[in-house]
């Protein structure tokens, strides 16, 4: 008998080094997405090599290309107008020709202005007959510190000012409606920008890796921001949301390190997954009243995360959703809530009291594994299945009672738990797995004599009493 223990406890020790490597996956995802956006970035960079377009942005065909004007190539498309392709100066204010050998200029051309190798242009003037920018347009303009896009642009085209790292100013006009996808990313130097009430769109990646970034507002109007738009902008401290943005991408504020608290727009009934991800000063969320699912990873590390109050309407809340939010006190998870992930609570270390919603069948393995400061938790009858290590290391809890409803107790739910005194299990429980009580040395089981629960428990050493 001592020896099937002694091999029982070694293979809990196994299982419980094998949680530590699946705690990591979330920021090892954290780190490929954000790897993701440079690889992304690399890509324009590589394809950024100037060149005509067959049509340009009005759809006019192409019908000279590779032209010279002064320090200048460029493209005529049969509509009369011409696009610059490329730039030769070497001057720190480059002023933008209007017209080049009679053709006026409209489109700054893909890559025209990349200056990846010597790079020497500060400032730009454009003219006012330049409404049009394809990709990487000023992309590697790595001098670059001041630009004042012309009235009459409606799209900043991908890439535009991607590496643009030294600026600092930009002026866009209300006619934008569109930021397109890593525009802006990688400008290190801009600490703030003015978005125009214009706006209806910012792309995905739009403003990643802005780190000088320090406070956004979003206008009035905007309808939705892509995908990890603000990733990686470690100064941004405040970010303003209107209630007409209805789509918000998957990490959108990732490891936004001093974002401290925020609203998100009434009309979201959906949080993105990892939208907060690694926002280790993020104290304080405003939820939308009629939320109804929380995405994986959404508060990822939230390590100033105190408490968050929880829509009624909330239905389901993703994997590791909270995972690592220490600072955590209490949480409680209204009845509407039917479904979590696994790793839910995963690591918050700062955790005392926890209600369960009464509409949940199942805890799922990890949900609440390492919360070593959870000192009691009422499981609701309804429960079926408690999961693999779903209590495991909650070192400060001392009693459980686990409901009627239960027929299957996995591996690992309640070991560690080093405070436990006193479990009690119905007869209702038929699966029990390995490991059940491992390193939860002072505990004894309350149940039926004869049960499944008795057997193993006679099994594997562990006092009982029984029930009356």
């Amino acid at each position: 008998m001592e020896e099937k223990q002694t091999s029982n406890e070694q293979a809990a020790g196994k299982r419980l080094s094998k949680r530590a490597v699946i705690l990591t996956f979330c920021i090892a995802a954290a780190v490929l997405l954000a790897a993701g956006a440079v690889v992304l970035i690399f890509a324009w960079d590589r394809n950024s090599a100037s060149g005509a377009a067959e049509n340009n942005p009005s759809g006019a065909v192409l019908v000279q290309e590779n032209q010279k004007w002064k320090d200048y190539t460029y493209s005529v498309y049969d509509d009369g107008t011409a696009t610059l392709t490329g730039y030769t100066g070497k001057d720190t204010l480059v002023r933008v020709p209007d017209e080049v050998n009679g053709y006026p200029v409209t489109t700054i051309g893909l890559g025209c202005f990349n200056q990846a190798d010597d790079p020497t242009m500060e400032e730009i003037m454009l003219p006012e007959s330049v409404t049009h920018f394809e990709a990487h347009a000023f992309g590697n303009a790595k001098k670059l510190k001041s630009i004042t896009i012309p009235e009459g642009t409606t799209v900043i085209e991908m890439g535009t000012f991607v590496y643009c790292s030294a600026l600092e100013e930009v002026h866009i006009p209300d006619s934008v409606t569109e930021i397109g996808e890593g525009a802006f990313s990688y400008c290190r130097a801009l600490t703030e920008i003015d978005l125009p009430a214009s706006l209806k769109t910012v792309g995905d990646y739009a403003f990643s890796t802005c780190t000088a970034l320090q406070s956004v507002t979003i206008p009035e109007g905007t309808e939705s921001i892509g995908m990890c738009a603000f990733e990686g902008c470690t100064s941004l401290a405040a970010v303003t949301l209107p209630d007409t943005v209805k789509t918000i991408g998957e990490y959108t504020f990732n490891m936004c390190e001093s974002l401290s608290e925020i609203d998100l727009p009434s009309g979201m009934t959906t949080i993105p997954n990892g939208i907060f991800n690694n926002c280790v000063a993020l104290k304080k969320v405003m939820l939308p009243e009629n939320l109804e699912s929380i995405g994986e990873a959404a508060f990822y590390y939230c390590e100033g995360l105190q408490s968050l109050k929880l829509p009624e309407t909330l239905k389901n809340i993703g994997a590791y959703a909270f995972c690592h939010c220490i600072a955590m006190k209490e949480i409680k998870i209204p009845d509407s809530v039917d479904t979590l992930g696994e790793y839910v609570f995963a690591d918050c270390t700062g955790l005392t009291k926890a209600e369960l919603s009464k509409g949940l069948t199942s805890i799922p393995s990890y949900t609440f594994a390492q919360c070593e400061s959870l000192q009691s938790i009422t499981l609701h009858e309804g429960i079926e299945k408690i999961g693999v290590c779903a209590f495991v290391s909650c070192t400060s809890m001392t009693e459980i009672q686990v409901p009627k409803s239960v027929t299957s107790l996995d591996a690992y739910a309640f070991s560690g738990i080093t405070g436990l005194k006193t479990v009690t299990v119905p007869d209702s429980v038929e699966e029990i797995g390995e490991g059940l009580l491992a390193y939860s040395t002072n505990v004894t089981v309350n149940c039926d004599k004869g049960s499944v629960i008795d057997e193993y428990c006679g099994a594997n050493s562990i006092a009982t009493s029984y029930m009356d």
